[in-house]
């Protein structure tokens, strides 16, 4: 191992039995306990021990751990301390519009697919939900819940949900449908495959609900408190039993020129006639992913999904 990794490794665990040491009432480290508890300082002569002490202890106060040093009346030389009430962050809080928002890029962030994006160059129209070839990726400004979020609506959802009110919004189910009227007692904010749902109980419906929010707008909060408290099921649990169950499956006929959008054509089989069948596939995955190919690929049959397509491709731009 590198003489460097050893240092750090080294430090490291100097690090740890201070702090180790302050939990269990602040007291202080001696030479003689560091050499004998602390890997890296055996099997070295005292003197060579004491100078890579000094100047391990050196490097933490230049790095900023607080320190304190006393010469022990024992005669084991100089002792130490870490200076726990200087060492730790102060309580570090965000507004719920930031909290929100780093919550969906931590979601994003988790999967390896984000860092090809970023370090390739391509994006890709729609990552949410779709299954994707990176190395088939077309040039597209992405378009997630992150990059076309609304931060009035995500502004007022969040202003409601802490105040403890109803509230109602439009809604729109597909992109080219006409928004309904909802009304819901909104429980909060999940994240999921790169969208972001509200969650709550619809009255309506009287039964729990989510919707995506970048299909929410006019959102205004009822005069009256919401009366159906949060369960004790997972929210992100209610997104998921939704989605299951809530997804319109399509025959499709497309034209996939060979050699792209393999993702797509992986999933139906090739005609003779040079077109490619897809059959009994998501549609929203369909329009998503066919969209993210544009104008490559076309989609012939069901024809009113190019209508979505279109949108998608508008809102992109």
């Amino acid at each position: 191992m590198p003489a460097a990794e050893h240092a750090v490794q080294r430090l490291t665990r100097l690090v740890f039995a201070l702090l180790d040491a302050d939990r269990q009432g602040g007291r202080m480290l001696t030479p003689a306990w560091i050499r004998t508890h602390v890997d890296g300082y055996q099997d070295i002569s005292d003197d060579a021990f004491l100078t890579k002490l000094h100047r391990d202890i050196d490097t933490l106060a230049r790095a900023g751990v607080p320190l304190e040093s006393r010469q022990s009346r024992d005669g084991e030389g100089t002792s130490y301390r870490l200076q726990s009430e200087q060492y730790e962050l102060p309580e570090i809080t965000f507004t719920p519009e930031e909290a929100a928002v780093l919550g969906l890029a931590g979601e994003m962030g988790q999967t390896s697919e984000l860092g090809v994006f970023a370090r390739s160059g391509w994006t890709k129209l729609a990552a949410s939900g779709v299954s994707r070839d990176l190395s088939q990726a077309p040039v597209f400004a992405a378009v997630n819940d992150l990059t076309s979020l609304s931060p009035a609506v995500l502004t007022d959802i969040l202003t409601i949900v802490r105040a403890g009110y109803r509230m109602t919004f439009d809604y729109a189910a597909t992109p080219t449908a006409e928004p309904v009227r909802r009304v819901m007692d909104p429980w909060g904010l999940v994240t999921l495959h790169d969208r972001l749902y509200l969650v709550g109980h619809d009255i309506d419906r009287d039964a729990p609900r989510s919707f995506r929010i970048r299909r929410i707008n006019n959102v205004r909060a009822r005069r009256e408190k919401a009366t159906h408290p949060t369960p004790p099921t997972s929210l992100q649990h209610i997104v998921e039993e939704s989605l299951k169950y809530g997804r319109q499956r399509v025959d499709a006929v497309l034209t996939i020129p060979e050699g792209t959008a393999h993702e797509l054509a992986a999933a139906g089989h090739r005609r003779t006639d040079g077109r490619v069948e897809l059959v009994d596939v998501d549609r929203d995955w369909l329009a998503r992913t066919a969209a993210g190919f544009a104008p490559a690929v076309i989609v012939h049959e069901p024809s009113d999904i190019r209508h979505d397509i279109v949108e998608l491709l508008r809102k992109a731009h």
